[in-house]
């Protein structure tokens, strides 16, 4: 294990908190033994935090496709890059020829030997079951999808995956990216779940949860469905949690009002999704816990996460202390 690697993200996303670090990780609690992001996205707060010796971090993304690539770069960089080197793209119908084989191609099957093995070996309820799950690893790790995945990312127009925007690749710096992230996901579970399952299935009292989910009325920009029912899904399942939690939301009335039984903290940053000079879009970050020691503490370091040029600047500002808070004892918190 490499301590204190971090990394940045390798493919383009919406939302991406890559240059919010500074402003995000110095609120999370101290010492905690298990990490887990239930959207994970691009994986930018995950990688951009140094890897701690002894802890668990748990990677989640109903995206299946991402899912998917996280998978292949952590097990099958090899593979995965000796797959991209076929995959130019030079055209807009050459963008949507891989955005049908997304939607439409037949998994192959990698495991028939092994499944044929087990059906010697094993009663018949007994190879259904491992059968189920030889496929079931086939399809995480089919490299191929994963490579057509970040080919349609990677030349999307703001990482929708929907529309063609050709941009120019520097191969040195890609491979610098997606290598020193094939290290730093070494060791970190990567599952393809709902969040209430994701979340339930890894909660303890010393377990992070982090969740950045599909803002408000900005739903369809994902390819994975979010509804008005998934956002209090997600609040009512945080409740229910033991461990501490970290979420992430734009700032309006409805996050403000869902999450009135959390601490609320509120910044600014540049819109990078609005065509208008100077464009503010604010955000909220929410915690189950008070924020305000860790607040004082990040006056006192703002620089401990900030790399030069990975991250704007922001004041974090608590605008919000519930009535009646749903998690008050924190571990290494006076």
């Amino acid at each position: 294990m490499e301590q204190g690697l971090t990394a940045k993200p390798f493919i383009p996303w919406i939302g991406s908190k890559e240059r919010y670090i500074s402003i995000i990780c110095p609120i999370f609690p101290p010492k905690m033994h298990r990490y887990g992001e239930h959207f994970g996205g691009s994986g930018s707060i995950l990688l951009g935090q140094p890897r701690v010796r002894g802890r668990i971090e748990f990677y989640n993304d109903f995206n299946a496709d991402l899912s998917n690539l996280m998978l292949c770069v952590r097990d099958r960089l090899a593979a995965l890059l000796q797959e991209l080197c076929y995959l130019p793209l030079h055209s807009e119908a050459e963008f949507h020829a891989f955005r049908r084989a997304l939607a439409h191609e037949r998994m192959p099957d990698f495991t028939e030997d092994e499944i044929a093995i087990v059906r010697v070996m094993l009663t018949p309820e007994q190879c259904r079951e491992a059968q189920m799950i030889l496929q079931g690893r086939a399809e995480l790790w089919d490299v191929r999808r994963a490579a057509a995945y970040y080919t349609v990312d990677r030349r999307s127009f703001n990482a929708t995956c929907s529309s063609f925007a050709l941009r120019p690749t520097n191969l040195e710096h890609f491979l610098g990216l997606i290598e020193r992230a094939s290290r730093r996901l070494r060791d970190v579970v990567i599952t393809n779940r709902d969040f209430a399952d994701s979340i339930n299935a890894i909660d303890r009292p010393d377990t992070l949860h982090y969740c950045d989910p599909p803002y408000f009325e900005t739903e369809k920009m994902y390819a994975a469905e979010f509804s008005l029912d998934d956002h209090y899904r997600l609040h009512d399942a945080l409740r229910e949690c033991k461990g501490p939690r970290v979420i992430s939301y734009n700032d309006c009335d409805f996050t403000r009002q869902l999450y009135d039984d959390h601490y609320i903290m509120r910044f600014e940053r540049q819109n990078t999704m609005s065509q208008k000079k100077g464009a503010i879009f604010k955000e909220l970050v929410i915690t189950s816990y008070d924020p305000k020691p860790m607040l004082a503490q990040r006056a006192r370091q703002f620089n401990m996460f900030e790399r030069e040029g990975d991250c704007e600047k922001g004041e974090l500002v608590l605008v919000h202390e519930p009535c009646s808070p749903i998690y008050v004892a924190m571990p290494g918190i006076k």
